[in-house]
């Protein structure tokens, strides 16, 4: 088994592609925020948006959702076939 430094470490974990998935899963993570708060009636003044913003709500909850699925699913596929590639040298 080799021997990783830190600076390795963190040049991999900070590196372009896993820069890009931190970047999706923090983006849905906001989105879904954002559809919980529309959701819950606060940035509708008391839900008067109706079907509408129910909507608005669950587009974001589900936007927000498939992206930090995907980012995740995303980031353990990399880290895994990276490790395969490690382990074929």
């Amino acid at each position: 088994m080799a021997i990783v430094t830190a600076k390795e470490a963190l040049g991999y974990a900070l590196g372009r592609e896993m820069l890009l998935l931190y970047l999706v899963v923090l983006a849905g993570y906001v989105a879904m925020l954002l559809g919980g708060w529309f959701a819950s009636g606060w940035a509708l003044r008391g839900g008067g948006a109706g079907f509408l913003g129910q909507l608005l709500a669950a587009v974001c909850l589900l936007a927000g959702f498939v992206a930090v699925l995907g980012g995740l699913i995303g980031f353990v596929y990399k880290v895994i076939a990276d490790a395969n590639a490690v382990a074929r040298e």
